[in-house]
């Protein structure tokens, strides 16, 4: 049988988000009263930031996208502290020195040439930030977003974050879309298009962080700028089948010997990534039967495919990660199978022979037209990647 390659597409890196905080300060001036902000971002519940446009670079064929913006909904709810300044009318405040602040217009999101989103924020609460007037030195402002209240995200004063990403990740039914791709099979030129069901993922895990140190306002109508960055890794996948209709069920992302830590509790600075995730597992699986909380197995095939996200601890593996694709294999069984994301030891490979491809953190990527054999369980996803290989003892029977 004749293999379609596919190709594995490291693209976009998550757009980085800035806020603009209205705020005045200047060297060895005292300044009181409330701290105002603004925000940019570039790059269902109350944390509702949402994917948006990709920013596409060169044109016609050697168009790709190399950023996807995160835009800001009114509402989204921030936590921004300084050590130096003073929560308004609250000395009891938790974090001390920190407060939320909401979205309240959005003023523009990413377009395909701009992956900047704008908005202006308000105070969540009663209170907010304010300047120490006995306090005469520069200003450090940390942020997260979503905010600290939500329990997913925390952070102290000194800027100090701690956050979550599950293990077991819940996806939810978005708009469809099409793709298309061409290959020459045999000396001629052909077309495939698949229709994809898309699965968004829960955006109240897509963190980010903020840092600005030794700032000094020069008035108090001066904007001070905060640049948001991801604290999460997300990869996309737009999967259909090689040939027959496959009815999925579960869904893995792991490291091939458990060295890499992909989900759980993870510490880093405000406007930093971590180095290693020692406090997580190895593992994100996605429960295909309970997509959208109700929907039965997703099925696929030739032309009807899924796209779904899932996201991972900010850490860069060391070792190849493990893709899992788990089916149904008649009335009561299942299948499963595995591919290791490692170039081959082909001699396209060159210096990359045998080594696993590494995954940036803070990065999306997206893997396109993967295509998930029915029958056999083996495919080339390009020519420096090996096959699809049959899981060995991997058979569940449901009861």
């Amino acid at each position: 049988m004749r293999h379609i390659r596919t190709i594995l597409l490291a693209c976009a890196a998550i757009a980085s988000a800035a806020m603009l905080c209205g705020c005045s300060k200047e060297s060895g001036v005292s300044l009181s009263g409330p701290i105002q902000f603004g925000m940019v971002s570039r790059g269902t519940l109350t944390t509702k930031t949402v994917y948006g446009k990709d920013y596409l670079e060169g044109e016609g064929e050697n168009q790709k996208a190399t950023y996807q913006s995160l835009d800001w909904v009114a509402g989204d709810l921030i936590t921004i502290a300084s050590p130096q300044a003073i929560v308004q009318n609250d000395a009891s405040a938790n974090p001390a020195r920190a407060a939320d602040y909401r979205i309240s217009t959005v003023l523009s999101t990413g377009t395909t040439t701009d992956h900047q989103s704008k908005a202006k924020v308000v105070n969540a609460g009663a209170n907010g930030l304010m300047y120490d007037d006995s306090y005469k030195g520069s200003y450090d402002f940390y942020a997260i977003y979503p905010n600290h209240s939500e329990g997913r995200i925390t952070l102290t004063e000194a800027g100090a974050v701690s956050a979550t990403i599950p293990k077991a990740q819940t996806l939810k039914l978005g708009a469809p879309k099409e793709e298309s791709k061409e290959y020459t099979i045999d000396g001629k030129t052909v077309t495939k298009t698949i229709q994809y069901t898309v699965y968004d993922p829960d955006m109240q895990y897509a963190f980010m962080t903020a840092a600005l140190k030794e700032f000094a306002p020069k008035d108090e109508q001066q904007t001070i700028p905060l640049t948001f960055t991801p604290a999460f890794t997300a990869f996309e996948f737009n999967v259909s089948s090689q040939d027959d209709e496959i009815e999925l069920t579960k869904f893995e992302l792991c490291s091939s010997d458990n060295s890499d830590k992909l989900a759980g509790t993870f510490s880093m600075t405000a406007g930093t990534l971590p180095t290693s995730a020692p406090n997580a597992t190895s593992s994100v699986t996605v429960d295909m039967t309970q997509i959208d909380g109700t929907n039965p197995a997703p099925k696929i095939d030739q032309t009807n495919g899924l796209t779904f996200t899932v996201f991972t601890v900010p850490v860069e593996n060391t070792k190849p990660l493990r893709i899992k694709f788990t089916s149904k294999d008649g009335e009561n069984a299942t299948k499963t199978s595995y591919l290791d994301l490692k170039y081959s030891d082909k001699a396209e490979a060159g210096e990359n022979a045998n080594k696993p491809v590494q995954f940036l953190a803070g990065h999306k990527y997206r893997i396109h037209m993967l295509k998930l054999p029915s029958s056999q369980w083996k495919i080339t996803i390009t020519a420096v990647y090996e096959d699809w290989v049959k899981a060995k003892d991997v058979v569940e029977i449901y009861i």
